[in-house]
């Protein structure tokens, strides 16, 4: 059944089941330092992170935070006024129609979020483009289309996925657990979004699930989806999945499953999987694995077939030569995804030692100096449809502070940089190359190809205006627990920090050499979730015509409609 409803119509209940964990910066027992969603608050509290509200929570009860609290900027005025940005303009483009408003404890109200996203365009018409991400109200997958290169929006919500979409059978006892995202088949004629879902019952009820979904009108109208693969969330848990689609029309899925011991007793491996469907999406092959014994820690997979019909997945792992460092890997396939071989392409430089860890309140993640949101490495992987040149970009945090020296805690102040490897045969692959410059930081870069054209997409804090006694717009700001007044933090580094953010893009076109900055204005990346998750990964593609559009979780909202907040905005012909 076919089934179209926008965002606007009422949900039964606010989305407060989103579950957002995935990369743990600690070392864990065996080197495995990548972690599943799951029960983890940072307090021992034994319920999961999921909503504006558990961390606000969280942070203002987690006793080792002290006197000072970070806390939700949306909360407060001036933070939460309506006047602080201007207005969105020129090819600036918010995905977010109907946002709508959820009340804190305290009586004040925030517009929910939208968050982690990847973003597609119709290879038949360069005009219809879709988004996806995280979606706050309501316990939903939704899609976010536009059939006009991005001057108006629907937001349609995919039916059947939760208990509060009409879902049926095991459906019906699951919620939303993100991850979304899409994929054409090549001749635009089937759209594709996988996404998680879960359940954080009791055990042995957990279930934690990836499905699939299909739409034939462009993501207007969408099928039941269908569950490619689900088991007890407390012995496994399926994470971070990824969808292309194949030459011949076949569908390929790939995840992390996290084989976390008999009722979660203990992390015992995170293999990268994958399953593959011929029927459209109807049904699915078994899931077979895709990364290999020599790397048993794994997350972050992308999967996508080249003109010549060779199947890649990239993925982050941790090194076979040493589990506490982290490698690129790229498993190559050339028989249709029966077998693959595995290349460790490049080391990435996000060990324990290269990054803080968020503060109390928490996860425990790592973050970047001054910050609160969780990071990681994952790879963001495109495939020129025209010439096979694949494309990997990812942020490290190499040659900054002590960051690879084996010590037991990161020292120093991050620089966080964006890096790029390519190759036009998947056998010999160039040398990693930092494609960003300066010291600021540059974080979740996201790449696409076509036309042979290469464009990146990424965060930086370069254009943050520095934070003074009178004008904390890009500075950091905290409770005091003992008044509930807004202070400036006591450490005079956090105080003079600058923390707001730009989205910026640089392409082959010029080698890279030029950087352009997409947002209009920097935004403070405090404003939800006590800045603790802005999401896990952005994107980027590239039309028929070699132009870019790109997309990221913005921190303005959308000035002169709502308050700021956190949306989906996108940059369109870069």
């Amino acid at each position: 059944m076919s089934i179209r409803t926008t965002i606007s119509a009422a949900m039964p209940r606010a989305a407060a089941w989103l579950a957002i964990g995935v990369f743990a910066g600690a070392a864990a027992a065996g080197g495995n330092r990548f972690k599943a969603t799951g029960p983890d608050m940072g307090a021992g509290e034994g319920s999961e992170l999921r909503t504006p509200l558990q961390f606000e929570a969280e942070a203002q009860n987690n006793p080792l935070a002290g006197s000072q609290v970070l806390f939700s900027r949306c909360r407060r005025a001036p933070f939460d006024a309506a006047g602080l940005y201007l207005p969105l303009a020129g090819p600036e483009r918010d995905a977010i129609v109907g946002d709508t408003a959820f009340a804190f404890p305290d009586g004040s109200t925030c517009f929910n979020p939208q968050n982690e996203q990847n973003v597609v365009v119709n290879p038949a018409n360069d005009r219809h483009l879709v988004t996806s991400a995280n979606e706050y109200r309501a316990n939903a997958h939704v899609a976010y289309v536009s059939m006009n290169r991005g001057a108006t929006w629907a937001n349609v919500v995919l039916p059947g996925w939760t208990r509060d979409t009409g879902g049926s059978g095991l459906f019906g006892l699951l919620d939303t657990c993100g991850d979304p995202v899409l994929a054409f088949s090549r001749d635009g004629a089937r759209l594709y979004y996988a996404g998680l879902v879960c359940n954080f019952d009791k055990s042995p009820r957990q279930i934690s699930g990836v499905a699939v979904a299909v739409s034939t009108d462009g993501g207007m109208h969408w099928e039941a989806p269908v569950m490619v693969s689900s088991a007890a969330s407390s012995n496994f848990f399926q994470d971070k999945e990824w969808i292309g689609v194949g030459n011949d029309g076949t569908v390929y899925l790939s995840w992390t499953r996290f084989y976390q011991g008999p009722r979660g007793a203990g992390y015992l491996r995170s293999p990268i999987v994958m399953a593959s469907s011929r029927t459209g999406g109807k049904s699915w092959s078994s899931v077979k694995e895709v990364s290999d014994d020599a790397h048993p820690y794994n997350q972050g997979s992308q999967v996508g077939m080249a003109p010549d019909g060779t199947l890649y997945v990239a993925y982050e792992g941790s090194a076979a030569a040493n589990l506490a460092h982290d490698a690129l890997i790229v498993a190559r396939s050339v028989d249709g995804g029966t077998s693959f071989a595995n290349t460790e392409v490049a080391r990435v430089f996000d060990d324990a030692d290269c990054y803080p860890l968020q503060r109390p309140g928490a996860q425990g993640r790592q973050t970047l100096s001054f910050m609160q949101f969780r990071i990681n490495s994952f790879p963001s992987m495109a495939i020129d449809p025209s010439n096979g040149t694949v494309a990997i970009v990812w942020a490290d945090n190499e040659g900054a502070g002590n960051c690879g020296s084996g010590a037991p805690a990161f020292a120093g102040t991050t620089s966080n940089q964006v890096k790029l490897v390519t190759t036009s045969n998947g056998t010999a692959w160039s040398a990693p190359r930092t494609i960003t410059t300066g010291a600021a930081d540059k974080v979740y870069p996201s790449v696409g190809a076509n036309a042979g054209r290469i464009a990146v997409g990424f965060y930086t804090r370069e254009y943050s205006p520095l934070p003074t006694a009178i004008d904390r717009r890009c500075g950091i700001a905290e409770i005091d627990t003992v008044t509930g007044g807004v202070v400036l933090p006591a450490d005079p580094a956090r105080r003079d920090a600058p923390v707001c953010m730009d989205w910026a893009i640089r392409s082959s076109t010029d080698n890279f050499a030029a950087q352009t900055r997409v947002s209009a204005q920097s935004s403070n990346p405090y404003i939800q979730f006590a800045g603790a998750f802005i999401g896990d990964y952005t994107g980027t593609a590239l039309d028929a015509s070699g132009k870019a559009v790109t997309v990221w979780t913005d921190f303005r909202g959308n000035p002169g409609v709502t308050k700021p907040n956190q949306d989906t905005l996108l940059g369109i012909d870069y």
